[in-house]
């Protein structure tokens, strides 16, 4: 797959600088190949010198490389977002929507249009899902589910099942507390292979629009993630905890359950959050401490 570098430049809604060329495929500053793409988020010295012995790619760069390069180039304020624009529009494949052979649908479902269900997917009863999902393989969606449009949920995720509560009785044995709320998923959602989200006891877990996690996040029951956050690898976010808007949960962090942590805060890798949290802070520590402000 093939593309001029000067519709590149009028998909981005910006100008080339330099010969229009063929752009072969994107690559890595390590590894430039002939009819490249590539970008560069920030002037550096040593990337310079590089650089400008380069002459058959196509690179994305910072408004600082304007005038000084041999190659053809588009100026962008955030080179790393149009490079991802970019791979999406002309490189990203393209899947086929349909419902694999193998894949298990529950009574009442409502799917949307062009989804994709992947094999031995398990869909429960009352599970809606909107336009131009994709449910990858070996997925578990429980009974009344809602998930919206233009999803991504990637493998072994398992999303609508009890969550972990108990309470003892006179004897000490734990009696499990019966889990009767949903799992809501809003829209432009991806949720990372091997995730976990639990459906809530009496009320709903919800995942605004736009969040994103990665790998093996565990999400308890009742929890809220606000729109547009970042969970990464291995975080697990407890029973009844509220995300704010636009927060990064690190590596490997634990929240509290029953804390709040604002909106645009970053949480720190391996950090263990007891105690909720104002806007607009980075938090870190093993208990997590307000380091300083998130400007």
């Amino acid at each position: 797959m093939s593309v001029r570098a000067v519709d590149v430049a009028a998909y981005l809604g910006k100008d080339l600088h330099g010969r229009d060329r063929d752009v072969i495929k994107p690559c890595s500053f390590n590894n430039v190949c002939d009819g490249g793409l590539i970008y560069l988020k920030k002037f550096d010295e040593n990337i310079f010198a590089t650089i400008s012995q380069l002459e058959d790619v196509t690179a994305i760069v910072t408004s600082e490389y304007h005038g000084k390069l041999g190659c053809s180039y588009i100026i962008s304020h955030n080179p790393r977002l149009d490079f991802a624009r970019v791979l999406q529009e002309f490189f990203s494949p393209k899947s086929i929507s349909g419902i694999a052979r193998t894949a298990r649908i529950g009574r009442n479902v409502i799917l949307g249009k062009d989804i994709i269900v992947g094999d031995y997917c398990v869909i429960g009863d009352n599970v809606t899902i909107g336009d131009n999902t994709e449910i990858r393989h070996h997925v578990v969606i429980g009974d009344n589910t809602v998930i919206g449009s233009n999803c991504l949920i990637k493998s072994h995720v398992v999303i609508g099942e009890e969550g972990f509560g108990f309470e003892r009785d006179e004897t000490g044995v734990p009696i499990r507390i019966p889990h009767l709320g949903r799992v809501v998923i809003g829209n432009n959602v991806e949720i990372g292979a091997l995730n976990t989200v639990m459906r809530g006891t009496l009320d709903d877990t919800i995942i605004a629009d736009n969040v994103k996690t990665d790998d093996h996040v565990h999400i308890g029951h009742n929890v809220y993630i606000g729109y547009g956050c970042l969970v990464t690898a291995c975080a697990e976010i407890s029973g009844s905890a509220k995300i704010g808007e636009m927060t990064w949960l690190g590596p490997n962090c634990s929240v509290m359950n029953g804390i709040s942590i604002g909106s645009n805060c970053l949480i720190g890798l391996g950090s263990v959050v007891t105690k909720s949290l104002p806007d607009n802070v980075v938090a870190a520590g093993c208990p997590a401490r307000i380091i300083r402000r998130n400007q």
